[in-house]
């Protein structure tokens, strides 16, 4: 910015000297050649202005300066902490333990839901526990007895148990996931599902997401290595995580506040 001043030191003719710098102006207080009342001015001032005051605005426009950088910094690293806090991968213990709260509630809801159909006499519950305790009866007494699982899924009824609890389990994991982005055992452990770039699922994703863990469940047979690979991934993820582009993350207890705060 170019400043100009009036030299006091000449009498006549025009006094106004510049254009020049604000340090050129400091510097020339410095040697005694303008002072406090010497009289000061730059394009976009309407009058002349004393060199005081100009001082006082420069200082103060300085701190104004320095408030908002400093202002403009904290709230950047606030950001990056709580980003990293948000950003945590889940460890696969956690996980575990979220999936073991899922499968508890699914084994709750699939118990009442056949209970209801027993009473409503559309299941016969009673017939089908008889002919499992006999089955369990015979096993026990024969353990080497081959086809064990084809035998068990002829039971009475044993078929249409496992379809009611794959029903169930699909409607509570699909259906939570895409309205909450977790399911109840995340949510208990502060864990969240989110796409690789951050977003949280909806509907379709959240279809994807689970039609790709039922192949992640039937790595069980091969020492559950889709489970696994949570351990070794740096990220955390499961197998369906990483052809569905999901992680789980841990949510950071502010994060959760301020998130309910803002739905509030």
């Amino acid at each position: 910015m170019n400043w100009f001043y009036i030299d006091e030191s000449i009498l006549e003719g025009d006094r106004r000297q510049g254009p020049v710098s604000f340090a050129d102006l400091q510097a020339l207080q410095e040697q005694n050649k303008i002072c406090e009342t010497t009289l000061v001015w730059h394009k976009g001032l309407e009058n002349w202005i004393s060199w005081k005051d100009a001082l006082e605005k420069s200082a103060l426009a300085k701190a104004e300066n320095d408030r908002l950088l400093q202002e403009t910094i904290n709230a950047i690293l606030q950001e990056r902490v709580e980003e990293s806090r948000k950003k945590t991968p889940a460890g696969f213990w956690i996980r575990g333990l979220a999936l073991l709260i899922d499968w508890v509630i699914i084994t709750v809801c699939w118990e009442l839901t056949t209970h209801i159909l027993d009473w409503l006499s559309l299941f016969d519950l009673n017939a089908t526990m008889q002919a499992a305790n006999a089955f369990i009866e015979t096993y026990s007494a024969d353990p080497t007895v081959v086809g064990v699982s084809e035998e068990f899924m002829n039971l009475p009824g044993m078929s249409e148990l496992c379809i009611l609890w794959f029903i169930i389990q699909t409607i509570y994991f699909i259906g939570f996931t895409a309205a909450f982005s977790a399911t109840p055992g995340k949510m208990l452990l502060r864990l969240k599902i989110e796409r690789a770039n951050g977003e949280p699922l909806k509907l379709s994703g959240a279809i994807i997401r689970y039609a790709l863990s039922l192949l992640t469940q039937a790595t069980l047979i091969f020492y559950g290595i889709g489970y696994i690979l949570a351990i070794i991934d740096p990220r955390k993820r499961t197998l369906h995580d990483f052809f569905a582009k999901t992680f789980v993350v841990r949510v950071h207890k502010d994060t959760a506040e301020n998130n309910q705060n803002s739905k509030g």
